[in-house]
């Protein structure tokens, strides 16, 4: 099996996100639900997801079923929901510094 590499970004002013899954160039983007975007190479192979809501939900049937992002992997973005700004935690501390932790994305 497989060790993916998520990479999870969060955007809170523009209330977006970015879950990179590969680091390859975008030849085409295609919208797959209401506020959420798939990032593809030039094979049509998934490399990014691009929610633009942080509580838009991820369709993670059609991710597996039309663009063939292997189950072991949609498990894993599953941990993501049921949101994406619940999925990691941010920190302010009193030294205007910011921390942010996400949970673990280990293999299911």
């Amino acid at each position: 099996m497989n060790d993916y590499s998520i990479r999870v970004e969060v955007d809170y002013k523009a209330d977006a996100a970015y879950i990179a899954l590969l680091d390859a160039p975008v030849k085409e983007t295609v919208e797959i639900a209401e506020h959420v975007l798939v990032d593809l190479d030039e094979f049509r192979v998934v490399i990014g997801i691009e929610v633009l809501r942080l509580t838009a939900k991820i369709p993670f049937d059609e991710l597996n079923k039309t663009y063939h992002v292997r189950s072991e992997l949609v498990e894993r973005l599953r941990k993501i929901q049921p949101s994406i700004s619940g999925f990691l935690s941010v920190t302010v501390g009193t030294d205007s510094s910011i921390r942010s932790s996400a949970r673990e994305l280990t293999p299911a």
